[in-house]
């Protein structure tokens, strides 16, 4: 479980202790972390010390090094751990990252609250939720966003991802005590699939301040799940040229993997020294091959959008099926 209280460097938390300390020299913590490739340009030779995350986590390792005095501004790479039999490798970021507050600093006394119309309407299609400012100061921007996203699940036994949705605007505004901002939610067509007729539960999530919001009960009916499941080609429909059935499943698999963990993928690319570097490590984020990892770096931002006609987890239901009866 993450740690709302840990400071954070980019959208990482980092150990507080960590950030104290005199560290060790690059190339000694390098050597014992096993990593034998580098990427990146010019950074300070000591103080360095690994930031986090848990070694079970899926994302790479940071670590970093102080360029100031007091400790608040840092140089730090991402360290992309061995997989098929490939070293560890390390990216450094072109600049140093400030030291972050909290998340539980930064969110304040913001919270998640259905409005009356919406818990009145209780309309899959028109899904507002407020980020509503119960504290009792000013609470100002420092950065995140108020991307928000959606999830549905039957209302019994359901298991929510708070994946499976997103909003249009993600911009903040500063909020005083009882002020809101009301953003809009859709659910992904594809978690409609394997809906069934009844009760559910809504739950909103905000990645960034890690808001959640309270379960919004709707009832379905199966004439709304069936309007809301996604349209998928034929099994007919001509394969993508040059690569066979099995091949475009794995690139498919990528790209629903890359969605579903966007914004570490938009960091492991953001800062790399070239589109080698970028698929390289998109393959050690996804744990994919490179041939999908180029698919998902070239894939247009809207194979990613959510309500697509033609939605991947239709597109790979449908292959798994079709490779299932060969």
């Amino acid at each position: 479980m993450r740690d709302d209280t840990s400071p954070q460097i980019g959208s990482y938390d980092v150990d507080a202790e960590a950030l104290t300390g005199e560290g060790e020299p690059l190339v000694g913590l390098l050597a014992r972390l096993g990593v034998s490739e580098s990427e990146g340009g010019d950074v300070v030779p000591n103080g360095w010390r690994v930031l986090g995350p848990p070694p079970a986590a899926r994302v790479p390792l940071l670590i970093g090094a102080p360029v100031s005095s007091d400790h608040r501004s840092w140089s730090v790479g991402q360290v992309y751990g061995a997989r098929d039999g490939a070293p560890a490798r390390v990216s450094f970021y072109p600049h140093a990252l400030p030291v972050r507050p909290s998340v539980a600093e930064r969110r304040g006394g913001l919270v998640l609250r259905w409005p009356a119309v919406t818990r009145e309407l209780a309309d899959v299609d028109r899904l507002s939720i407020d980020i509503v400012n119960e504290g009792s100061t000013r609470w100002l921007p420092t950065g995140d966003t108020f991307n928000t996203f959606a999830s549905i699940v039957p209302a019994v036994g359901g298991v929510s991802d708070l994946y499976f949705g997103w909003t249009g605007d993600g911009g903040t505004v500063p909020l005083d005590p009882g002020d809101y901002a009301r953003v809009t939610a859709r659910i992904e067509s594809g978690r409609w699939r394997d809906l069934k007729p009844g009760p559910h539960d809504i739950v909103a999530y905000t990645p960034d301040l890690r808001l959640t919001s309270e379960p919004l009960r709707v009832d379905l009916t199966a004439e709304v799940i069936e309007a809301h499941r996604p349209r998928t080609n034929p099994l007919g429909a001509p394969p993508h040229p040059g690569m066979t059935t099995a091949e475009r499943l794995r690139m498919l698999r990528a790209l629903r993997s890359a969605r579903e963990a966007i914004a570490e993928v938009v960091d492991a690319v953001a800062d790399a020294p070239d589109d080698r570097a970028a698929v390289s490590r998109i393959a050690a984020l996804l744990e994919c091959d490179t041939d999908s990892a180029r698919a998902v770096y070239s894939a247009q931002l809207r194979r990613f959008r959510i309500g697509g006609a033609n939605g991947l987890d239709g597109e790979i239901a449908d292959l798994e099926r079709a490779l299932s009866e060969e």
